[in-house]
């Protein structure tokens, strides 16, 4: 009687694997074999020591993860084999989903796109069009159309027209969420790539309003009404640099003294860039009483962003200040302070946190431009 074959486990082409770190976290990795070679793919996913709840819940969280990226790839090998692509199988696949898929990935890998640029995307896309386009549909046209929708039709959240510099913006991003689709297979090409430069919107070099010292210090001596919280917030902004964004998120314990100098840590929420500012007597001024408050309670209690600018310009026009202030002036009159005190351009942009010191330089050219006025003023004298 013959004997019954064994049967045989065909091996995974994919293998989640594990490498010991010095600091005793394992990264995790795909061991990928295919057709005699073998490639490696580290995922950027880290097992940690289990010491506590949190932490066994997170590394159940990346295993899930490193689980699908392993099933993606294994469907990726077979259907490569089969002369089926991922572009071919996701032409189905819906805008808004792919929109969906890249956020959640940014937020997976620690990559920041701003607090809501694709969240003000989606909104645009489908209003646009409605939740029901597919990536199939989606072509040069699709692009031009929706960027002269977003000139001519779109109104932002305050029902006002978008500005130049808010359309690239919501071009860019659909932009970059195709450059990811293409990265990933999803599709072929970027349509954005087709569009002539006269079909693009590109940023301008938008206008940087500030507070000159005679006006902050009329903001200082005016009663704020209704909410002192936001004169102080506004004043501490002004004398420190950081953006609205995380003035809110603000919490006790991310000031205190490092020997006679306050300084204040944050992760700025627009860049996700970690920033360790001092903070000068001026600034600490403005920061209300701590009374009892926890290192987890915020410092500032503010309203909602309209309420805000309702309170702003009634303030302004008490202190007889003609500018619109908001708190993005407040972080000009930082900058514009600070270069006026002759602080070099490149301390300037650390203080405020840029990636990229031609960003600072645009403030540079706003203190250029008060240093030609001023020698101007001699032939008014003289005429």
């Amino acid at each position: 009687m013959a004997r019954p074959k064994k049967s045989v486990k065909a091996k995974e082409p994919v293998r989640i694997r594990f490498k010991e770190l010095k600091n005793g976290n394992k990264s995790i990795y795909l061991d990928i074999y295919r057709d005699g070679k073998r490639t490696y793919e580290f995922l950027k996913l880290y097992i940690v020591p289990e010491l506590d709840p949190a932490s066994r819940a997170l590394n159940e969280h990346n295993l899930a993860l490193a689980n699908k990226v392993k099933a993606d790839r294994i469907i990726q090998l077979t259907n490569n084999e089969k002369g089926v692509t991922n572009s071919m199988l996701h032409s189905r696949l819906k805008l808004i989903d792919l929109i969906n898929m890249y956020e959640q990935w940014i937020k997976d890998n620690g990559k920041s796109m701003g607090p809501s640029g694709l969240a003000s995307l989606r909104k645009a896309v489908t209003q646009f069009r409605g939740d029901g386009v597919t990536l199939k549909q989606i072509d040069k046209t699709y692009c031009i159309e929706f960027i002269n929708y977003l000139r001519n039709d779109y109104k932002s959240r305050m029902k006002r027209p978008l500005s130049t510099n808010s359309i690239a913006s919501y071009s860019a991003a659909l932009s970059a969420t195709f450059n990811w689709a293409v990265r990933h297979d999803y599709i072929k090409e970027n349509p954005f790539d087709k569009l002539s430069s006269n079909d693009r919107v590109y940023h301008v070099e938008s206008q940087r309003d500030y507070l000159e010292i005679d006006e902050l210090k009329r903001l200082i001596a005016t009663e704020c009404p209704t909410r002192q919280s936001v004169k102080q917030a506004f004043l501490f902004s002004c004398y420190c640099g950081l953006r609205t964004s995380d003035i809110r998120a603000l919490r006790w314990g991310q000031i205190h003294k490092d020997g006679d100098q306050w300084r204040v840590s944050v992760v700025m929420k627009k860049t996700a860039t970690p920033i360790y500012l001092p903070l000068s007597s001026q600034a600490m001024k403005w920061l209300p009483e701590r009374g009892d408050a926890s290192d987890d309670d915020k410092v500032f209690s503010l309203p909602t962003t309209s309420r805000v600018s309702i309170i702003l310009g009634n303030w302004a026009k008490a202190a007889n200040v003609k500018k619109e202030i908001t708190f993005h002036v407040s972080r000009h009159t930082f900058a514009t302070l600070m270069l006026t005190l002759d602080v070099d351009l490149y301390t300037t942009s650390k203080l405020l946190g840029h990636k990229n010191i031609a960003t600072t330089q645009i403030y540079a050219k706003i203190i250029d431009q008060k240093k030609d006025d001023a020698v101007n003023r001699v032939d008014e004298i003289f005429k």
